[in-house]
């Protein structure tokens, strides 16, 4: 159980992914077990929060990046370094997950998600600097993606908006940049918007990216910035705009000793949540009124070593 927990939290933080499946009792928590070639079924207790594992489904290679469509009937994963996607089933009355069913990937994924129609799997590669789209039909993805783009190096996610009509990939290190797409679900494209890209600030490095409830705001967590940046969205453009950036560690905290990782929202809309390597903490951050962000805490500290 203490093991558990651990990839638990590793993998909120590094960010593979524990995703909860809802219509489903017990609560569930789906955890890629990069180490083992698994991903991992727990049982969540809400009040007293302990985790029961309730089984696992062994891979061809390691699972890194989840998605569960919008119904819940499936779960994706990217398993690397076989280049590979995988479609598991998930059981509605008890949350475990069927035999995978792989198809090529044409590169190794760092991020993938499943568009809001359920028929399209949007993928990221760190390693190529590229982004696949691939046909899912009746719940499972079975050919190689219909369309290859290359967006540059140290592609590491893919978000898509709430109308379903525009993705972005961020992008860190050098190139740092926010990928502008446009998505068309019914044919089944990704082209590049105009302008194509936004610039990440200098020595940002956006790396994740979640999109507020109301959807006129974007939220990046910046790897070698260690911070969050607040952008405007222009939902019927696709275009984002920077307003804010704030640090993630406290200010007296020594930046050339870490990086930050993961970004979530709380359901509210209220709160972000960014991770912090090496300071080893989750920063708290509040989301005012006045559409800005307050840094109120980042001493939630995870165990050293359960990354």
């Amino acid at each position: 159980m203490k093991h558990a927990l651990a990839l638990v939290i590793a993998l909120l933080l590094a960010p593979l992914a524990a995703l909860q499946a809802a219509d489903v009792a017990p609560t569930v928590l789906y955890v890629s077990e990069s180490g083992e070639n698994r991903i991992a079924v727990y049982s969540l207790d809400e009040k007293t929060g302990e985790l029961t594992c309730a089984g696992a489904v062994e891979l061809s290679g390691a699972p890194g990046s989840i998605t569960i469509s919008a119904d819940r009937a499936h779960l994706y994963a990217a398993v690397r370094p076989e280049m590979q996607f995988a479609t598991l089933t998930i059981d509605r009355a008890t949350g475990l997950l069927s035999d995978p069913v792989f198809c090529p990937a044409g590169m190794n994924a760092a991020f993938v998600q499943v568009d809001k129609t359920g028929r399209w799997l949007l993928a990221a590669s760190f390693s190529e600097g590229l982004v696949t789209l691939s046909r899912i039909t009746n719940g499972v993805i079975r050919g190689a993606p219909i369309q290859t783009m290359a967006t540059g190096s140290k592609a590491h996610a893919i978000k898509i908006d709430a109308s379903n009509r525009f993705a972005f990939v961020p992008h860190v290190a050098e190139l740092n940049k926010v990928e502008q797409l446009r998505f068309d679900p019914v044919a089944g494209t990704l082209a590049s918007n105009t302008p194509p890209s936004m610039a990440g600030g200098p020595g940002q490095g956006p790396r994740h990216m979640q999109f507020h409830p109301n959807g006129r705001w974007g939220y990046l967590v910046n790897e070698q910035g260690q911070s969050v940046t607040l952008c405007d969205y222009d939902q019927g453009a696709g275009h984002l705009k920077i307003r804010q950036t704030i640090s993630t560690p406290p200010e007296d905290w020594d930046k050339s000793k870490g990086t930050s990782a993961d970004i979530h929202l709380s359901a509210d809309g209220r709160f972000a949540y960014a991770s912090n390597r090496g300071h080893d903490s989750l920063a708290v951050l509040v989301i005012r009124n006045r559409f800005s962000l307050r840094f109120r805490s980042s001493r939630a500290r995870y165990r050293r070593g359960a990354r």
